[in-house]
């Protein structure tokens, strides 16, 4: 079933960013003229280059405000987080004080929660389509088309979860999961046969096991937490609210016109339920959610290619590389001998230090610090200055690198194949899906933003999403042209090839092509 046709008369949808901006200086105005609330005063912490601010009271010491406010700032919108225009040189990470460029890393242990104002970086859930915000394409509100939304391709990293790395020194915190059920259990294709016990993982600790975890708790490493499954739910309720209430092209239950995939990953299944149940919350049955054969899986690195680790271990013997190594040093020095992690795979990318820290600060944790010395802790400072250098290793990763075509084909040419596939199909009017939603992993969704040119690219964070919608009009003698939007979690992308608000179809797909290899066989070796 294709969506609501959508035309010349259809009003815009509002924009509440005006009236936002004007309540922000209003208030800063009340900041700036000095006045005090039960004897407290607010001061905005970490705007740097942001708008985004948090409020947080600290006793009044003398009728004295301080602010550190530029005006640069205040002009910045929350799209404009996910493109800092310095990320291609080093000078974005040594620079203190970006700060984290507007950008959210710390999140309650409950959710759902979401970026203030909606729509900024938020690691700890990205944001994504949603009612509140959501406007059709500028072609259909300015009078120059009319069209109704035909198909959509989903695609979106997992919730948050608890952190893949584990300090070697050992963790200072404990972590707990006894609040989050991970569901394990096989049944009959059959409502007839044998139905299984619904079973869940329960981690604990025997004290009889002479091998000591290195973190206390009752969390697996990963695993996804109750936060994750909140903002999944309430992703999914979000989705419906736009692409099913609104647009009308997600079904009232499933049928046989979606299709749900995801990785091997239990973090991917985990926020496949989780999103679903969100869509469809009163669907009694169960739903497929396809898998590759692990061994030769198109997302996820599944597939064995000697040319991933070849072409990996020549972009990390860059000029550029090692000059992000270099200012770097002080401070991965620091950290290693505070935390115990001081060999090479905390050493010499940032991966490691941004996921254990992220996966603290998105789950209700604190910062760490040092076992042997507890007033030795990461500092904000330090922890900004990691997500910034995990940040430019990204873009140089799916931007920059000199051998980034080739990257990409390696890590994700397949997958991205696959995509287009089903944009080509839509296109010659043989598709059988409307919707298409795939569950992956930053590894994947990195390549993808790669393939469409996207000006800068910060990391991939916890739930961010890509939706290619595909748009069908006709002209006055009933000629059909399908044209696509590219939703990077909920904003049209900025891309080389321009803003993907409203690209002829055949052109999008132009864009990607280059990035599906003719031959992987031969290209892995």
């Amino acid at each position: 079933m294709a969506g609501t046709s959508i035309g010349l008369t259809t009003p815009r949808a509002p924009n509440a960013r005006s009236r936002l901006v004007r309540l922000r200086w209003s208030f800063i105005l009340f900041l700036v003229l000095g006045l005090t609330i039960s004897s407290e005063i607010y001061i905005f912490e970490g705007l740097r280059q942001t708008w985004f601010f948090s409020l947080k009271p600290i006793s009044i010491m003398r009728n004295l405000i301080v602010l550190s406010v530029a005006a640069s700032v205040l002009g910045q919108t929350p799209g404009d987080t996910f493109y800092p225009p310095t990320l291609n040189d080093t000078s974005y990470i040594s620079n203190s004080s970006i700060g984290t460029y507007g950008g959210i890393y710390k999140a309650p242990t409950n959710g759902p929660t979401g970026g203030n104002p909606y729509g900024t970086y938020d690691y700890c859930s990205m944001p994504h389509p949603r009612s509140e915000e959501y406007e059709l394409p500028k072609a259909l509100t300015n009078g120059s088309a009319e069209g109704k939304l035909v198909y959509l391709e989903y695609l979106q990293r997992h919730q948050r979860r608890t952190p893949y790395n584990i300090l070697p020194g050992g963790e200072n915190q404990e972590y707990h999961c006894d609040n989050v059920r991970p569901y394990l259990y096989a049944g009959p294709n059959s409502a007839s046969g044998i139905q299984p016990m619904p079973m869940y993982a329960q981690t604990y600790q025997d004290p009889s096991n002479p091998f000591v975890p290195d973190v206390n708790g009752t969390c697996q490493y990963p695993q996804i937490t109750i936060g994750g499954v909140q903002d999944g739910y309430q992703h999914g309720k979000d989705l419906w609210s736009v692409y099913g209430k609104k647009l009308g092209l997600i079904p009232a239950k499933p049928n046989n016109r979606v299709w749900f995939r995801s990785s091997e990953s239990p973090l991917t299944q985990a926020s496949a339920g989780a999103v679903l149940r969100g869509m469809w919350p009163h669907y009694k049955g169960a739903l497929p959610l396809h898998q590759m054969a692990s061994s030769v899986d198109t997302v996820n690195e599944g597939y064995s290619c000697s040319a991933v680790s070849s072409t990996l271990s020549s972009l990390q013997s860059t000029t550029q590389w090692n000059e992000h190594l270099t200012v770097t040093e002080e401070l991965r020095s620091k950290l290693g001998a505070m935390l115990g992690a001081t060999d090479s795979s905390w050493q010499n990318t940032f991966d490691h230090f941004s996921d254990n820290f992220q996966g603290r600060l998105c789950n209700g944790y604190e910062l760490p610090c040092s076992l042997t010395n507890s007033s030795a802790c990461v500092t904000t400072e330090m922890a900004e200055e990691v997500f910034r250098a995990g940040d430019w290793e990204w873009n140089y990763y799916w931007r920059t690198n000199p051998d980034v075509v080739k990257y990409i084909q390696v890590v994700e040419g397949l997958f991205i194949g696959e995509i287009i596939s089903r944009l080509q199909a839509v296109l010659d009017g043989k598709s059988s899906l409307d919707y298409s939603h795939t569950f992956i992993h930053d590894g994947d969704i990195g390549p993808i933003l790669g393939s469409l040119g996207i000006e800068a690219l910060r990391w991939p964070a916890m739930a961010s999403n890509v939706a290619f919608e595909v748009w069908e009009t006709k002209d006055k003698k009933g000629a059909k042209s399908f044209y696509a939007r590219v939703l990077y979690s909920g904003h049209p992308i900025r891309s080389i090839h321009g803003l993907l608000d409203w690209v002829p179809l055949s052109k999008l797909i132009d864009i990607m092509s280059p990035y599906v290899p003719e031959d992987i066989i031969s290209l892995c070796g």
